[in-house]
């Protein structure tokens, strides 16, 4: 029903009308991984892992619709006051998937586009493995190796702390430990100082996110939903939510803001 009203809504012209209405916001999207199946496997049930021709008419929609800019691209204006162009869009992947580096990177990089890696730091393999995509890619991990080339190609690479925990529910010297550790990890591969963060689960509290920003994160994301205002604290930016449900109407309705709107009314 929802991917009859989005189509709807898109033909119509509505989503095209959102996004204006928000040209000035900047949206960060949220991926986790793409994959070459044809069908989603059973240990995806949720469809984090999104079909490669999907995920490649999100990516043609957004080069004729928005600006595409890096997340240090938008950290640079926000830090110098520079307006940012009207439709900006940030990329972000969570994880670290190793399908990142075999089905969404050659994709990317064919268009031009940047894109943020989000690394859980415990998952990351000493030695990576030749060849190209393999069904088993879908829930292996990276290598530092990989990862390293990947950043060389200009992708940049965060943290997603050491092993994926809810935050809120530890310690808060634990969740520090968390931050620091992965923070050093990717330091230390990457030779950047202050890299960013995203919260595992989106799940953060107040402390957690003042220990972000006191240890030196240059930013930290949440999956709060929404676009971000010029203003919008650095430490808890906001990120849309993209899946394998989404075809090009539900990934116009996602980046123009319309389903912020519609998720007040709509049943769940």
């Amino acid at each position: 029903m929802k991917r009859r009203l989005f189509a709807l809504l898109h033909a119509a012209g509505l989503t095209k009308l959102a996004a204006w209405r928000n040209r000035r916001r900047v949206v960060i999207l949220c991926y986790h991984g793409v994959t070459a199946r044809e069908r989603r496997m059973a240990e995806d049930p949720t469809g984090l892992h999104i079909r490669f021709a999907r995920f490649e008419a999100q990516l043609d929609y957004l080069r004729r619709n928005f600006n595409v800019l890096s997340l240090s691209e938008y950290l640079a204006a926000r830090r110098e006051g520079r307006a940012l162009p009207d439709y900006t869009v940030v990329i972000t992947f969570d994880d670290g998937y190793r399908n990142f580096y075999t089905m969404a990177a050659p994709r990317l990089r064919e268009r031009n586009l940047p894109a943020s890696l989000f690394l859980t730091v415990g998952k990351i393999k000493e030695e990576g493995k030749q060849g190209d995509w393999s069904p088993e890619d879908d829930i292996e991990y990276l290598s530092w190796p990989e990862v390293v080339e990947l950043k060389r190609g200009g992708v940049e690479v965060g943290s997603h702390t050491v092993t994926h925990p809810m935050l809120s529910q530890l310690p808060l010297e634990e969740a520090e430990r968390e931050l620091r550790e992965s923070m050093a990890a990717v330091a230390g591969r990457t030779g950047d100082a202050a890299p960013p963060f995203a919260y595992p689960f989106g799940d953060y509290t107040p402390d957690v996110v003042e220990r972000a920003r006191s240890l030196g994160y240059s930013c930290a994301l949440t999956t709060d939903a929404g676009a971000n205002e010029p203003s919008e604290d650095l430490y808890t930016l906001r990120r849309v939510l993209i899946g394998d449900d989404d075809d090009v109407p539900a990934f116009a309705a996602r980046v123009s803001g319309l389903t912020a709107v519609l998720s007040r009314a709509l049943p769940a």
